[in-house]
């Protein structure tokens, strides 16, 4: 026989690989999960776990019960999940997906209203910047940067993201204020790079489009990172107006060449998600409270891509 909250945590431990790792996400002591899964294989009168003093793994029972146990599971989410639609209220776990530093400099922020207006709802947050396939891991949404191509997957656009050049204080005194993007040449410019190419800041200009090679002692494929040595007076860094949003508060960036538009003007942020599935309360709840919260939040949809 299974039970719903025992297989639940069970299928936990299982999926997040130790009983440690799966007191984290819910929020409880791994004392607490070993206990309730000894109470599991007492009741079932068997071990799930081989357990050494290095590792854990499935037992031939556990592994028979977790196949069971994982499709119940699986029933009983899908049966609160109609229940809820039916109720309108949200609730469940949603698992969410998104890159490490649009997730904590722009989710992290609105966790905490989201959290208080839907207090049935658990958030499991997956930093990546791959594009996961949510159907296959099991994601309810993904927060993704950029233009779409088509696919069977729903794109809802939550807001334009929009970069702009910054220096700190002490470079631009140390090093001058460029007036015209193409004095850029001469300065240190922390470039955002995930490929081996030459790197190009295209601006607007009273003339037309300005294309400015521009090149520095530092490359990375992190905004965070760049804007930290930004910050530490390292250079001039092209990253979006959110990422910089605190340091322009403090004083520890300022703008550069604010009159002179970046190319392109801005860069959509999509909540997508599966089309294979009913759009669930909790999912559409994340993808709302996103767009309000958000500056230029918008409503529409689209087809998107994994």
């Amino acid at each position: 026989m299974i039970q719903g909250a025992s297989a639940s945590l069970f299928v936990q431990v299982v999926e997040e690989g130790s009983f440690s790792a799966a007191a984290r996400v819910l929020g409880v002591a791994p004392s607490s999960v070993a206990r309730q899964i000894k109470q599991l294989e007492d009741g079932l009168g068997t071990r799930l776990f081989q357990r050494t003093t290095r590792k854990q793994s499935l037992s031939e029972a556990g592994e028979l019960y977790y196949r069971h146990a994982k499709r119940a599971v699986e029933e009983l989410e899908t049966a609160r999940a109609a229940i809820s639609r039916l109720s309108g209220a949200p609730s469940g776990v949603l698992t969410v997906t998104a890159e490490p530093d649009l997730a904590t400099a722009l989710i992290a922020p609105l966790m905490p209203g989201f959290l208080a207006a839907h207090p049935d709802i658990q958030v499991k947050l997956q930093f990546s910047s791959a594009l996961e396939d949510l159907v296959e891991g099991r994601i309810d949404v993904a927060i993704r940067m950029g233009q779409l191509k088509d696919s069977s997957l729903i794109a809802r656009k939550i807001f334009d993201s929009r970069s702009q050049l910054y220096a700190s204080p002490g470079y631009l005194e140390a090093f001058g204020t460029p007036d015209h993007p193409e004095e850029l040449a001469g300065h240190q410019c922390l470039s955002f790079r995930s490929e081996a190419q030459k790197v190009v800041w295209r601006f607007q200009t009273l003339q037309g489009e300005c294309a400015v090679p521009v090149a520095g002692r530092v490359q990375a494929n992190g905004l965070a990172f760049l804007k930290s040595l930004a910050v530490s007076g390292c250079g001039i860094v092209m990253i979006p107006e959110w990422a910089a949003a605190r340091d322009l508060e403090s004083g520890t960036l300022v703008p550069v060449l604010a009159g002179f538009g970046a190319i392109p003007a801005s860069t959509p942020v999509y909540a997508v998600y599966s089309s294979r599935r009913h759009l669930e309360p909790k999912t559409r709840a994340f993808a709302d409270h996103l767009a309000s919260a958000l500056p230029g939040g918008r409503a529409g949809q689209r087809r998107g891509r994994r």
